[in-house]
């Protein structure tokens, strides 16, 4: 997202434009502050859950790498930063396709897997709702929905 690589360019700019006189630039570097709090807030709602089964060696990763990157670098590993954030974007963009509004049947057949999970998940879902008894709740217990928009789920055709 642009807000990423905005943050890093803009945390490089404060860096590469104060870094030999931080005194008189205190705002400047608080700005900066903000802007990698803005950077984790944005990543941490959106980029941050899917990486989550590697997320710990990963920022372990960078927290090791991080400080001898910044003594050798200073503002220009925000703009590497923020160069890796477009590029990831640009992959993303082209390369992943989009899910938004799709079913989960349009799912299995966008990524190929013909396993029959989808249906499989939404029978166990529907049994779910019937034992615990959701389904009487919602009037819908003489009988099976139509299709899960019936039962306010998502639907599968």
């Amino acid at each position: 997202s642009r807000r990423f690589w905005v943050c890093h360019f803009v945390v490089a700019a404060i860096i590469g434009t104060c870094e030999k006189n931080w005194d008189a630039h205190k705002a400047a570097g608080w700005v900066a502050v903000v802007f990698i709090w803005i950077f984790g807030v944005g990543f941490g709602y959106s980029w941050g859950p899917c990486g989550s089964s590697s997320n710990r060696p990963n920022n372990f990763a960078v927290a090791m790498a991080t400080p001898d990157f910044v003594t050798a670098a200073s503002w220009g590993v925000y703009i590497f930063l923020g160069m890796m954030c477009i590029f990831g974007a640009a992959d993303i963009f082209f390369l992943v396709p989009e899910t938004m509004g799709r079913t989960l049947n349009e799912m299995d057949e966008l990524f190929e897997d013909n396993s029959g999970r989808a249906r499989a998940d939404a029978a166990v879902l529907e049994q779910t709702f019937r034992d615990v008894g959701l389904l009487q709740a919602a009037g819908l217990e003489t009988g099976t929905p139509k299709n899960n928009k019936d039962m306010g789920l998502i639907p599968l055709d």
